[in-house]
């Protein structure tokens, strides 16, 4: 096991753990990053800081993918066996965001997401539960996506099959299970439903403001934060998934997310439709899958 504490001591023991650190050493700030299987992948674009963190490799094969942000993250995550989760770049959280992956599932969270307090997302229950008549198991883990600046609030729970399209809102203490949330759309409660379609947000704080600040921004253009089902840019997120899941090795995974980003660098490309609208999105390659299928 290799347990590091700072940027220095997870440079110079991570290799001779036979897991492998790729591309930049992150700052560390009261952070924590452990290996305890191998095979497993570290990957940071420069300009990631970690404050807070707890990044643990509890088995063989996973990749964390940190894309390049302007402030430091605090992350809790647990990866088990062939898990990815990605950070994209530019996010915020504000407290320390958990996750745990398990059963060989993901976890993809997009560019410019505003994270609250509180926040966990889980890809499995993680028990077993079986239909009484057929003895089938009916609760099979699956992975979780998130989009394009979203934003969740204070201690929600965003767990197993939940896909959030690019320009959502997630209300304080939601639970939302298996929900495929459209895009630029407000849902809360417990379970979460639809509060409100066509909507859009933007991360400037109220906490401070007076009567002159709140009247000057009564209108907003929406400029960057109104996504469209552009069929030119929309990747169909459930292929995207498909294609990730198909490959069985971290480094395959890692080579696959560059391109990926290469080929689909931000606009409109997690765009989700409202139910019952058509689907603009295409697949990255020839994989075809369901999002919730097996690696085989």
């Amino acid at each position: 096991m290799v347990e590091a504490t700072s940027s220095s001591s997870l440079a110079e023991s991570v290799e001779e753990s036979g897991n492998r650190l790729v591309g930049e050493v992150p700052a560390m700030v009261n952070s924590k990053i452990v290996f305890k299987g191998k095979g497993n992948i570290l990957y940071c674009e420069e300009g990631v800081r970690l404050s807070g963190s707890r990044i643990v490799f509890n088995g063989d094969d996973s990749l964390v993918y940190l894309r390049r942000s302007k402030d430091a993250l605090m992350l809790g995550i647990d990866m088990y066996n062939a898990n990815v989760f990605v950070m994209g770049s530019d996010c915020y959280t504000n407290g320390v965001f958990h996750a745990i992956l398990s059963e060989g599932r993901h976890v993809f969270v997009g560019d410019h997401a505003l994270l609250s307090f509180g926040i966990w997302v889980r890809t499995a229950d993680p028990h077993l539960v079986y239909d009484v008549k057929t003895h089938r198991r009916i609760n099979p883990s699956r992975h979780v996506f998130i989009g394009d600046h979203v934003w969740i609030g204070q201690s929600a729970f965003i767990l197993k099959g939940t896909i959030i399209g690019s320009g959502s809102i997630v209300g304080a203490a939601s639970v939302v299970a298996g929900k495929r949330i459209p895009s630029n759309a407000s849902w809360g409660g417990n379970p979460a439903r639809p509060i409100r379609n066509g909507v859009f947000w933007n991360g400037s704080c109220v906490h401070a403001w007076g009567p002159k600040q709140t009247k000057a921004r009564a209108v907003d253009s929406g400029k960057g934060s109104i996504f469209k089902n552009d069929p030119n840019e929309v990747v169909d997120v459930t292929g995207f998934l498909a294609e990730l899941d198909e490959l069985d090795m971290a480094a395959a995974r890692l080579a696959y997310l560059k391109e990926h980003f290469e080929r689909h660098p931000g606009g409109n490309r997690y765009f989700i439709p409202v139910e019952g609208e058509e689907e603009g999105g295409k697949a990255s390659g020839s994989v075809k899958k369901s999002l919730f299928g097996r690696r085989k």
